[in-house]
């Protein structure tokens, strides 16, 4: 466990699963025990005689308690995975807003994923398209639509033709 002093000084680097002292996949009861260890060594009337200490533990303990919240609600916590995912440690009301554009984004969305078995292929025939390496885009794409006739392939696919017929008028 961190002392005081390290908790406040990495606590923009740390995400509410570490502050609290709980495993990704905590259950609900195992955020509020923790949550309750975590109040009584860090609330900040524990610490108003340090000189120091209560700016300190309110700092931590705000944080904590802010950890519970987001990790007591199913949603919120979904979309605080999703950004410790994108590398963010706290859910922020920026972060919170992001991740419900990506829910959006998601639930409109109603375009299968890829299969597995293509996916490696088809973004290597994206990244070739990017270049403007339309023989080796055409070439993994042929391989990726032989196994799959995905509306992200049939998409691709006219691109690299439309890129191709311009070339072709350029001559």
């Amino acid at each position: 466990m961190l002392s005081d002093q390290a908790l406040d000084e990495n606590l923009d680097r740390i995400d509410y699963y570490a502050i609290l002292g709980v495993p990704r996949d905590a259950t609900t009861d195992q955020v509020r025990e923790a949550f309750h260890r975590f109040a009584l060594r860090h609330h900040p009337d524990q610490h108003v005689d340090a000189a120091g200490g209560a700016a300190r533990s309110l700092r931590i303990f705000k944080r904590g308690a802010e950890g519970y919240r987001v990790l007591l609600d199913p949603v919120l916590r979904a979309r605080y995975d999703a950004a410790v995912a994108r590398g963010e440690v706290r859910l922020t009301p920026e972060a919170e807003r992001r991740a419900v554009a990506q829910e959006a984004r998601v639930v409109t969305t109603s375009e299968p994923p890829l299969p597995a078995d293509v996916a490696g292929l088809y973004n290597q025939a994206a990244e070739a398209f990017k270049r403007g390496d339309l023989r080796n885009a055409k070439a993994f794409l042929l391989l990726v639509s032989r196994k799959t006739n995905h509306p992200r392939v049939q998409s691709l696919t006219r691109e690299i033709l439309e890129a191709e017929r311009a070339l072709l008028r350029r001559r």
